[in-house]
């Protein structure tokens, strides 16, 4: 029986594809980009659009922002904003950002979130990220970040009083009586009087309870203890794996965890990265992306790598492997995701393969990626994939959403509708 997958198209509202064609057309700091790319997910009935976010112009590669901002690496925009406005513009399309536990005071972010899930009629995602960036922290009037997995004890904790601000409204308080003049039920309202080791709150949320009850949470934990926080945390996670195997691995451990944690393995769904070359034959396709990985520059992955795992890659042999033991207080799971998988892979092929954006290579006419995407699916145990490219990338969106999605939906492995109004219902209507 045909399995219906779930699909995300997944990016960063940034300057890192401002010398692509589509930069004549769109400027990626205006918001018709956005609206469009809404529009055009929405269409072909994809399930959410998913904005990374990196608050800091890194230093991470070479010691200083200037390869970043020479480049346009890591310039971003803050994408809560920009999900109101791809809201405005869509009535399904599920709509999330990643937003830091190390950065964000617990009840700013419970009450922007709240806000956008309002907007939105309850389409709200929220990727939960502990940051990995010294320079993200010193932005908000850190030093430094706590230690990896400190991060995550304090992120348990940071989950928990937003939850409760969350909860601080009871669904049925808002009465809107205009003959009693009365708004809401002040027995239905409560402060939380939060005092935890690391954060304290009084509430109530301004907001009131949030047409989801809690937005849809999204975790991309690999290590251990990233694992441990989705396992207790996460409606999804996302991961990106070099094989079919490191899949299957991957997502078979995770049900595993969450059977041991007393949870219905059905309740967290696992996506995974994709982003597939097609052209109109199997030879066009592999010379195209023959030629994007001979165009992609070492230094753009190797500026990435550097930003996600908190340490300098610029000192390495390019034509060595990453070794297995570097001193990573970032994002763990990018450095296990070479080491433990392709332990042959040189720094100068992970390099590409990171700037390429692209850690599982897909290549074929649209028929052929969709029999890889079935297979995958099948075999590796996912849930859904998440098209992982620059997020401005509108004409390989147009490629993916007019070649591809038509043969997955044909298939019975995409969706043709939605089945309700809210993110949650649709992501877990199957």
């Amino acid at each position: 029986m045909t399995k219906t997958l779930h699909f995300a198209w997944f990016g960063a509202p940034g300057a890192h594809y401002w010398n692509l064609p589509s930069s004549a057309t769109y400027d990626w700091r205006k918001g018709n980009l956005y609206m469009d790319i809404a529009r055009l997910c929405e269409d072909a009935w994809m399930d959410m659009v998913l904005f990374a976010d990196i608050p800091a112009i890194p230093t991470a590669y070479g010691g200083s922002n200037d390869h970043y901002v020479k480049h346009g690496f890591e310039v971003h925009l803050d994408p809560a904003p920009i999900l109101a406005m791809m809201g405005g513009v869509t009535r399904h399309l599920g709509l999330g950002a990643t937003l830091s536990t190390s950065l964000y005071p617990p009840f700013l972010l419970a009450r922007m979130v709240g806000t956008l899930d309002h907007l939105t009629s309850g389409r709200t995602a929220w990727n939960v990220v502990t940051s990995a960036s010294a320079a993200a922290a010193q932005n908000y009037g850190q030093d430094d970040l706590p230690e990896h997995d400190e991060r995550y004890n304090i992120a348990d904790e940071y989950l928990d009083l937003v939850r409760k601000l969350w909860d601080s409204w009871a669904p049925d308080a808002v009465l809107q009586d205009a003959g009693r003049n009365v708004f809401a039920d002040p027995a239905k309202v409560t402060p939380v009087n939060f005092a935890g080791k690391y954060f304290k709150s009084r509430g109530p949320l301004t907001v009131p309870a949030l047409p989801q009850r809690h937005p849809v949470i999204i975790m991309a934990g690999t290590s251990r203890r990233g694992q441990q926080f989705a396992v207790t945390n996460a409606d999804m996670v996302i991961a990106h794996k070099n094989s079919v195997e490191d899949m299957r691995t991957y997502s078979t451990a995770l049900r595993a965890q969450l059977l041991n944690a007393g949870r219905d393995p059905a309740t967290c769904k696992v996506f995974f990265s994709i982003k597939p070359v097609m052209g109109d034959t199997l030879a066009m396709a592999q010379e195209k992306w023959a030629q994007n990985y001979a165009k992609a520059p070492p230094e753009a992955g190797l500026s990435y790598l550097s930003a996600t795992m908190g340490l300098d890659m610029s000192p390495y042999d390019l034509d060595q492997p990453l070794p297995p033991d570097l001193p990573v207080q970032g994002m763990i799971g990018k450095l296990l995701q070479y080491t433990q998988a392709k332990k042959d892979m040189t720094l100068r092929e992970i390099a590409k393969h990171e700037a390429m954006h692209e850690t599982f290579p897909i290549v074929g006419t649209p028929d052929q990626v969709a029999d890889i995407i079935e297979q995958t699916a099948a075999e590796g145990g996912a849930d859904g994939f998440h098209f992982r490219t620059a997020v401005g990338d509108i004409d390989y969106l147009k490629e993916v959403t007019s070649k591809l999605m038509p043969i997955l939906q044909k298939r019975g492995l995409a969706r043709t509708s939605y089945a309700g109004t809210t993110l949650r219902e649709n992501l877990f209507a199957f």
